[in-house]
């Protein structure tokens, strides 16, 4: 069975991007352009792992992950990755998981190495 990806991020462009290098990889992926979007995802398809931009309009994702975190079912933990190029990193970093990220990685990403966290991350 494919495992299901959220990508969310106003930046519609880099979403597609890595949609279709997830989409190669065997990952069924859906799309969100703001934090609404992505929190419907959430409930309607409920995916394995998310990749979530921090500004997003309409919800930012720290509140789309602190919202996952408070609804999660038991048994049921979704792999959530913030993506921003907010600056500080490390001051950034420390928000991101005070809300529940699983990982904070800078932009530019490194597509490859978030496959590999991804792909082990929801395979353990």
């Amino acid at each position: 069975m494919r495992k299901k990806l959220l990508l969310a991020d106003d930046d519609a462009n880099a979403t597609a991007a890595v949609a279709v290098f997830f989409e190669s990889h065997n990952f069924e992926v859906r799309t969100a352009t703001d934090g609404i979007t992505a929190l419907r995802w959430f409930s309607t398809w409920q995916p394995d792992a998310a990749m979530l931009d921090i500004d997003m309009p309409r919800a930012n994702g720290y509140e789309v992950a602190r919202h996952v975190r408070r609804t999660e079912s038991l048994g049921k933990r979704t792999l959530l990755v913030a993506i921003t190029g907010e600056m500080p990193p490390h001051e950034v970093a420390a928000k991101c998981y005070q809300a529940g990220f699983d990982l904070h990685v800078a932009k530019p990403a490194d597509v490859k190495a978030l496959a590999e966290f991804v792909i082990q991350g929801i395979t353990r």
